[in-house]
């Protein structure tokens, strides 16, 4: 299976989990943690990513980042992680993968899910055993969170952060970002067959794709 353009994921937030590798604790010691918050506070500043929410546990994080663009995110992950497992090598003397994976993503689209990894990322030190109150744990920014909770995403009880974009939108991207000439598009069936595919794998509506690339419903079809 093919994999989905990353960059025209229809939602601006992502739970991303990193792990140790073989599960082993990369986060042990208290000056690990620290070094680990600090460079995500400073990637912060070098890429166009806001981290919404963190939390450090032994052999694994938590973050919930907002990013517009998703080529940003990666360029943010492999920053952090890589800078990290230099540290992590030449404190300990060792040579290898720190990390069991580059990091694992997930989307969020909607207000209950947001609210849930939410209340997953902070609760982890709670269900460890670590601690009784989330706020009793030092290595999450669940404190200064807070603050950032109720200037961005409650307006009257309603979620009103999040940029979903419409099949127009990531229809329009697709073109501008890949130089596709509408008018040309019909000639070149392997360019149009190619272009269907990757929009259907988008969630893309045949009716929009209709009606924003100007191509018949039957050929469409007949090509996808």
């Amino acid at each position: 299976m093919s994999r989905t353009p990353r960059n025209y994921i229809k939602t601006h937030f992502f739970h991303v989990m990193v792990q140790g590798i073989e599960k082993s604790y990369i986060f042990n010691k208290e000056k690990d943690i620290l070094y680990y918050i600090n460079f995500i506070k400073k990637s912060e500043k070098l890429y166009k990513v806001k981290v919404v929410a963190y939390c450090i546990m032994n052999n694994h994080a938590h973050l919930l980042l907002n990013s517009g663009n998703i080529d940003e995110l990666s360029r943010f992950m492999q920053s952090l992680n890589t800078r990290y497992a230099m540290y992590y090598n030449k404190t300990y003397n060792r040579v290898g993968y720190v990390f069991r994976d580059r990091y694992k993503s997930e989307g969020i689209y909607e207000e209950k899910q947001f609210y849930a990894c939410m209340n997953y990322i902070y609760n982890n030190p709670i269900k460890a055993g670590i601690c009784d109150k989330i706020e009793d744990y030092k290595f999450s920014n669940y404190i200064e969170n807070l603050k950032y909770i109720q200037n961005n995403f409650q307006t009257e009880d309603r979620f009103i952060d999040i940029d979903i974009k419409t099949d127009e939108d990531i229809i329009n991207e697709y073109i501008n970002e890949n130089n596709v000439n509408i008018k040309n598009l019909i000639k070149d069936k392997g360019k149009l067959k190619k272009i269907i595919k990757q929009l259907k794998e988008l969630k893309v509506s045949y009716r929009s794709m209709e009606k924003i690339l100007n191509i018949s419903r039957e050929t469409l079809r007949r090509n996808g």
